[in-house]
């Protein structure tokens, strides 16, 4: 049309076209890294081709390629043209926006700027064209073709709308054709796009009388060729367009969405059902040949399942006609020829852009045109769990992690000992906070395990482990997740270690002859030792008359007992390392010459526990352990005398900050003396620990008790029990005593060892 038929609203306005010279110096070429591949090929071939960024969303699609945008950041987006023919992307100026409709021409706008560029994607060479409209109030409503629609609304807020195109032959002006809304059209936006036309979608009318209207658009004119009322609430999203057909996608109840079909050129309105959904108007929709095809987009990052996520085709003709195409859909967008081209993604085939078209038969099918090259499905792309976890030289820490393709998932990681069946368990969850690409979930492992779920846990044992990860996709998509894998943990033995975990296990005697076990921890973040659980080991234990744990003597893998008989018999219980003992087995007689025995310190330095046993006539002798199970000990040697003045002797381990196993003694007065160890199974001249030992029954050296890397005493009393920590110091060896609940009953044992 000529200046002299533009309306009042824009006399003002001076319409130019320019060459945009630099306007596409800004683009970068990314090559394909295999051979060109047909569109339709098989989704293999299709995939070897042309490889897409994860995160774009499509824009537009023409012949020769398709627009896709991806946000940089907050404020940047990008904006991708890929080839089909050859699977180059182009990558757009960061700093102009794009859009595009159904053909290989884009458009784009520089921020702060009133002028739009038009790109002939197909041709490479050719010279973008500029077009600029004076009047800023006039603003991009939408895209068809190489027509701009723009749309202003003046201070009565009366709107006025007018397509613009390039110039045509010699011009130097745009082509531009008014748009007859009614006088009262609002809310005006371009909902779809055919070859020939444009689908505007407008209100007219307020409150009650309100009322949604399609027109149909001839570009060519810029004529209302037929409009078509919707009803009294706008259909947000699923508006389409064909050369036969409007198409909307409306809630009749609410809680059910359908879809909505009205030949052009007048007939019956039919729908189909869509099924439940609570959010029908957020469906897209799109028709090939006799089918429509909708879904709700957003469900590869929803974290609630939906009926609607999947790319479903469902006959106009026959209501039982039903197809799947896709197992979630992002963005769609059609292309010149009524295929449709759609961001999404498949449990069989993977993430990417796949073309929706008739085959044979006329029915949809999905055909993969690019691929991001990740899976659709929840899957492991790294994992972080070593071959081997020294807990020791750890700190009883370690740290385990995996890597998900996305976030929006929950489930378990669990770590379990294959001997005993004893686990940790962390459980994790994607609901809280934006779904993103990639999620980490991080075990940071503080070497405890516990027989079930939300009991005590103790510290973990050495051996073989096996790792699980289990997680559940929140969007429903794709089968749950099951990964599992093994790893080794390593701890070193401890002076009363029966379970193989480092940590001290107490054992005690009733009455009737009964044996428990209490395997014993202190964690920093315990403010005492406690106990996983009391464990019966067996019955019959009534007939020693001494018991002893004394370490390792026979070089297997856990502590072991010796137990003397009435007759003064000694015989050794080999610990099995599973908190049980092997049947017992004769060290030797005469034992009974012995009021007192202790073991477990390595009191000549040759990394093996000894024996100390002090006679009737107060004599100290010193057994050498050996490591070998059929003759733990060597021949005695004697230390010296005069030990009778000690009712008790407990051998400590290192106590005092030397090399060498130590001796505490406690003499009939209750005063606690240490004798550090000289390395030779002899020791030095004793040393005043303190006085008021007297109430304690037993006397225990446990080793490293609270994992500090001193070995402490472990006190039983009738009053209960408590933990004397060491500190390293000759003359003030033990901190003051913490209680503990582990033999709060103590009074129902008469020994604890």
């Amino acid at each position: 049309m000529s200046l002299n038929h533009i309306p009042r609203r824009r006399l003002t306005a001076a319409v130019t076209v320019v060459l945009a010279l630099t306007a596409g110096a800004a683009l970068t070429v990314t090559p394909a890294t295999a051979a060109p591949t047909p569109v339709g090929a098989s989704a293999t071939a299709a995939a070897a081709a042309i490889t897409v960024a994860d995160d774009i969303h499509l824009v537009s699609a023409g012949s020769t390629g398709f627009l896709s945008r991806r946000s940089l950041n907050d404020y940047t987006t990008e904006y991708r043209w890929t080839s089909y023919a050859d699977g180059t992307t182009k990558i757009l100026d960061v700093r102009t926006h794009y859009a595009g409709g159904r053909s290989d021409y884009v458009v784009g706008r520089k921020e702060a700027q009133s002028g739009y560029t038009l790109y002939d994607m197909a041709d490479p060479g050719a010279q973008p064209i500029g077009m600029t409209y004076g009047d800023s109030r006039y603003s991009l409503a939408g895209v068809s073709g190489q027509s701009l629609v723009m749309t202003a609304v003046d201070s009565s807020g009366a709107l006025d709308a007018f397509l613009m195109s390039r110039a045509s032959g010699w011009s130097t002006s745009p082509t531009t054709r008014d748009v007859p809304l009614p006088a009262d059209a609002r809310d005006v936006r371009v909902a779809a796009t055919a070859a020939d036309t444009v689908l505007i979608q407008y209100r007219q009318g307020t409150g009650a009388e309100a009322e949604y209207r399609l027109a149909a658009v001839e570009l060519a004119t810029g004529e209302i060729k037929e409009t078509v009322q919707v009803g009294t609430k706008a259909p947000r999203s699923g508006v389409y367009l064909t050369a036969d057909r409007f198409a909307w996608v409306e809630n009749p109840t609410g809680t059910s969405a359908q879809l909505v079909t009205v030949p052009r050129g007048g007939g019956d309105r039919t729908t189909v059902p869509l099924g439940a959904t609570t959010q029908g108007a957020g469906l897209d929709v799109a028709l090939v040949g006799g089918w429509a095809v909708t879904a709700q987009p957003g469900g590869g990052s929803a974290t609630d399942p939906s009926a609607q996520y999947p790319l479903t085709a469902r006959s106009l003709s026959d209501p039982a006609g039903q197809v799947r195409l896709l197992d979630h859909v992002d963005s769609m967008a059609t292309a010149p020829d009524g295929s449709v081209l759609v961001r999404g993604g498949s449990v069989a085939s993977g993430e990417g852009v796949y073309r929706i078209a008739a085959d044979a038969t006329g029915t949809p099918v999905a055909s993969l045109v690019a691929t991001t090259g990740r899976p659709t499905q929840l899957a492991v792309t790294s994992t972080l769990v070593p071959g081997t976890v020294d807990l020791d030289a750890g700190g009883d820490r370690a740290t385990l992690a995996w890597t998900l393709n996305r976030s929006n998932a929950q489930g378990t990681a669990t770590l379990r000992h294959v001997a005993t069946g004893m686990k940790a368990e962390l459980a994790f969850s994607g609901y809280d906070g934006p779904v993103k690409a990639t999620s980490t979930v991080t075990m940071n492992w503080g070497g405890l395990v516990a027989r079930n779920t939300g009991d005590i846990g103790g510290f973990a044992p050495s051996g073989d482990y096996v790792w699980e990860l289990r997680a559940k996709p929140l969007n429903g998509i794709g089968p749950d997740l099951v990964r599992t894998g093994t790893f080794k943990v390593l701890r070193k033995t401890g002076l009363h270690d029966h379970t193989d975990n480092g940590s001290a296990d107490l054992l005690a005697r009733d009455a009737s002859g009964r044996l428990f076990r209490d395997d014993t921890v202190k964690t920093p973040s315990s403010s005492e030792v406690y106990s996983t659980g009391r464990t019966r080991i067996g019955t019959g234990w009534q007939i020693y008359n001494q018991l002893e744990a004394v370490g390792n003597i026979a070089g297997g893998a856990a502590a072991d007992v010796v137990a003397r008989d009435t007759s003064g018999v000694l015989w050794q219980y080999l610990g099995k390392g599973d908190g049980t003992f092997a049947a017992r087995t004769k060290i030797g007689a005469g034992w009974n010459a012995y009021s007192r025995i202790t073991g477990g310190s390595d009191l000549d330095g040759d990394g093996r526990s000894d024996l100390l046993a002090t006679d009737t006539g107060g004599v100290l002798w010193f057994y050498k352990g050996t490591g070998k199970w059929d003759g733990a000990f060597a021949a005695r040697v004697r230390v010296g005398a005069g030990w009778n003045a000690y009712n008790q002797i407990t051998a400590v381990g290192n106590i005092a900050g030397s090399a060498h196993g130590d001796l505490v003694a406690r003499d009939t007065a209750g005063v606690l003396w240490l004798y550090q160890g000289n390395g030779n199974g002899g020791f030095a001249a004793r040393v005043k620990i303190g006085s008021g030992w007297g109430s304690f029954t037993s006397l225990v050296g446990v080793g490293d008790y609270d994992r500090d890397g001193l070995n402490d005493l472990y006190a039983v009393g009738a009053s209960g029990s408590r933990l004397y920590s060491g500190t390293g110091s000759a003359t003030g060896p033990f901190k003051p005593g913490v209680f503990t609940s582990v033999h709060s009953d103590a009074a129902s044992f008469n020994s604890v060892f």
